[in-house]
């Protein structure tokens, strides 16, 4: 094998995997935020997480990203471990799509998608024409980067090592090693399938010479995941391990299989003359026969976990910070996901905290510790979430996609400034508690009519975020108008009670401080109402 064959075979393999990258990332922007809908649907019931698995994995075309996506969801609290055993197993058939659309035989129409596709992306203005022409090029480029590995690797069958390899695999163990390492190295079990294919289109290889190693494969494609979960809590570790667990099942199984009974006829019967299309038949029939055989047992399986990686008596907490998981950064769609429910998260802390400042006024004890604990996390939350928008913007989102983003942005200012302005409720209490000068006993009725407002406005704004209710606006609207009276009202109030008595003077100022917090933090809960309506 020369050194222009070994050229030609990187070269082609570069080609190969920047189109199953073009062509994902236009299916993604084809689906636009609808991904984020079907993830959200995925712990309803055993066979819809199924099915979501299969249909987002087919879609970004990696079943490597979309087990890492659950490790970070697991990592944040969205999902259980029992819940992703059935998304596992449906990304493993969807990702066994990539392998038929590789068996296609285009010929000469390669270039022209790829050139139609490049025109596309180039000359036209329109959002949806540009997905389209994304996945035209990144397929093209698929058919090209083969055929260009097919013609690099066309020379080894005159090399007495390789061939004297391809003899080897037919033992399990070298097999199922060497697809692991494969697939390990390359980062991809479809870059790993796609040079067997075009081993096997260059006449090199038979079907039964593959079959070990595609059991190998499966498992070689569980390390990005394990890699994903290593920063990861304990609950995140049992994910890449289920994921793990499927795919030795797999090849358990199927070794067993495969030494009783003569499949690689069976292979050869489902597809007769297309090696190439033989093995893309195989890795999508044994991870669907795998599929049925453990989902009654799914649940046994998950516990499984749990041995292996006990809790230890930990307490389980969130990220503060939004972390972006490998091989997703680049995926608008996953990151609103992530940063949606890292807003959730925010919501909940500042509502707490509000709540504790209003309870702490009402109550005339301190709360600053937790309040200004809350405030550190909000903080960091604010950080992770403007990090990842970053991210998410520098990743070609589409219209609608950048739309949310815009209005994620707004709502994760708003949400830090509610933040500021608790703090300073609970600093301007602290003060009164150190001085020892409480408030009047009409101004405590004011403030506590006041927090029922707020705590209604908060109310509305979380089933707004849970249900999309936008009807619920109207009333946030004139809670924010009734909260501008009443500061205005009790502010002029205020002043002629400390006209009437001077030793509130002190205590009427931190009063006056205090109400133009709750004004502004008013106006911050519409802000947020507002923008989740919008989007």
């Amino acid at each position: 094998m020369k050194f222009t064959d070994i050229l030609a075979v990187l070269s082609g393999l570069a080609i190969f995997l920047y189109g199953m990258e073009v062509m994902g990332s236009g299916f993604k922007h084809m689906a636009g935020g609808k991904l984020q809908d079907v993830l959200e649907k995925l712990t309803k019931k055993p066979i819809v997480a199924l099915l979501a698995g299969l249909l987002v994995t087919a879609l970004i075309q990696s079943s490597g990203a979309t087990t890492s996506m659950l490790v970070s969801f697991v990592n944040a609290g969205i999902m259980r471990v029992e819940q992703t055993v059935y998304v596992i197993m449906g990304s493993n058939i969807g990702t066994t799509i990539t392998g038929h659309l590789m068996a296609l035989d285009v010929g000469m129409v390669a270039p022209f998608l790829a050139f139609v596709g490049v025109c596309l992306i180039m000359f036209v203005k329109n959002d949806k024409l540009n997905a389209i022409g994304e996945i035209m090029m990144g397929l093209g480029f698929v058919f090209i980067g083969m055929d260009t590995m097919s013609g690099g690797l066309a020379p080894l069958g005159q090399s007495r090592f390789f061939l004297d390899l391809l003899v080897r695999l037919h033992n399990p163990f070298i097999g199922i090693l060497v697809g692991f390492v494969l697939t390990t190295i390359v980062q991809s079990s479809s870059a790993s399938l796609g040079i067997i294919q075009s081993l096997a289109k260059s006449g090199l290889v038979q079907i039964k010479d593959v079959m070990f190693f595609n059991l190998g494969q499966n498992l070689g494609s569980c390390t990005t995941a394990m890699l994903a979960s290593l920063s990861f809590n304990r609950d995140a570790k049992r994910v890449s391990l289920l994921n793990l667990l499927f795919n030795l099942v797999n090849a358990i199984l199927f070794t067993i299989l495969y030494m009783i009974f003569p499949f690689d006829v069976f292979y050869q019967r489902m597809a007769p003359g297309s090696v190439v299309e033989q093995i893309a038949f195989m890795h999508t029939f044994t991870n669907v026969v795998s599929s049925l055989v453990i989902f009654p047992f799914a649940q046994y399986l998950a516990k499984l976990v749990y041995v292996f990686i006990p809790d230890q008596g930990t307490v389980k907490t969130l990220q503060p910070e939004v972390e972006v998981t490998p091989k997703t950064e680049n995926n608008a769609a996953f990151n609103i996901f992530g940063i949606n429910v890292e807003i959730n998260n925010m919501f909940k802390i500042v509502k707490d905290s509000i709540n504790k400042s209003f309870d702490g006024l009402m109550e005339h004890y301190s709360v600053i510790k937790e309040i200004s604990r809350n405030e550190q996390e909000v903080n960091l939350i604010n950080s992770g979430i403007s990090k990842n928008l970053l991210v998410l913007m520098s990743s070609n989102p589409n219209r609608e996609e950048s739309k949310k983003a815009a209005s994620l942005f707004s709502i994760n200012v708003d949400l830090e400034r509610m933040s500021d302005h608790t703090m300073n409720m609970a600093e301007a209490q602290e003060d009164m508690i150190v001085s020892d000068s409480p408030l009047s006993i009409n101004a405590y009725d004011e403030l506590s009519e006041l927090g029922k407002i707020i705590a209604e406005s908060l109310e509305c704004v979380e089933k707004i975020m849970t249900t999309g209710d936008s009807e619920l606006l109207k009333l946030i609207k004139e809670n924010e108008d009734r909260i501008d009276e009443l500061c205005m009202a009790n502010r002029e109030i205020e002043i002629k009670r400390m006209k009437e008595n001077e030793d509130q003077a002190g205590s009427g100022i931190l009063y006056s401080e205090l109400l133009i917090d709750i004004e502004r933090i008013g106006d911050h809960i519409l802000n947020i109402a507002e923008s989740l309506c919008e989007s």
